[in-house]
């Protein structure tokens, strides 16, 4: 088995391929990040890593980043692909991208939408504008409330071709149900919205995803709130 580094910050997206790091038992150091005050930049919580130091690895700055020995991997489903392939379980593992050829395609198809429309247009115009207008702050606003609006059209839709699937792809759990379970965390925590009442279907995915032992375990290390503090079988 390769060495394998995860660089995460507690209850960002990078939270994904620690849950998936654990549900396939792959051995690996974890590197917890933070946000430096006012700034985007990241560096190492116990301070052995500074922002500078962290671009020397990641340019653009980001979490998730995974090195397996030498290599480094960045951008999300990237990172979940390598983590998935690297399973002692071969079949398990590629199984949670897709369990066939069109199951495979949707996995993409879902990763890409989540990641460039959901995750960035939506939370990232919401929580960082600064990313996307400069100089004068006055747009800020603007940009926030035009990130809003994208997160909310994006859960909407997941409620709707949600309906009545338990899974997000097919009849099994993929790469995909881990990602809309984070991203829907952060509708509560982040955007102030009643996840839990305005989108029932999409609450008993989470539910069902929460009450697996992997998911508490990654998310209690990492000290996220649990979204269902009881959660069981569905």
């Amino acid at each position: 088995m390769p060495q394998v580094t995860l660089y995460h910050v507690n209850g960002a997206c990078s939270l994904v391929p620690h849950i998936l790091l654990r549900q396939l038992g792959i051995p690996f150091k974890a590197v917890p990040m933070r946000f430096r005050p006012g700034d985007n930049g990241l560096e190492a919580v116990d301070g052995s890593l500074s922002n500078a130091e962290y671009r020397k690895i990641n340019p653009a700055g980001y979490v998730p980043v995974l090195v397996v020995d030498d290599e480094v991997i960045t951008e999300q489903f990237a990172v979940l692909t390598m983590i998935a392939l690297l399973s002692p379980d071969k079949e398990a593992g590629e199984a949670l991208l897709g369990r066939d050829s069109l199951g495979r395609v949707r996995v993409t198809e879902w990763m890409a939408w989540l990641s460039d429309t959901l995750h960035s247009q939506g939370y990232g115009a919401f929580l960082h504008p600064q990313r996307f207008v400069e100089g004068s702050k006055d747009m800020y606003s603007t940009v926030k409330a035009k990130g809003l609006k994208n997160i909310e059209y994006c859960y909407d839709l997941i409620e709707k071709r949600l309906g009545n699937r338990t899974y997000v792809v097919g009849e099994h759990l993929t790469v995909v149900d881990l990602f809309v379970y984070v991203l829907w965390g952060w509708g509560a925590r982040f955007a102030l919205i009643e996840m839990k009442e305005r989108y029932p279907a999409y609450g008993k995915l989470v539910q069902r995803v929460e009450a697996l032992d992997y998911v508490r375990k990654a998310v209690e290390e990492e000290g996220v709130k649990l979204q269902f503090e009881s959660s069981g079988s569905l």
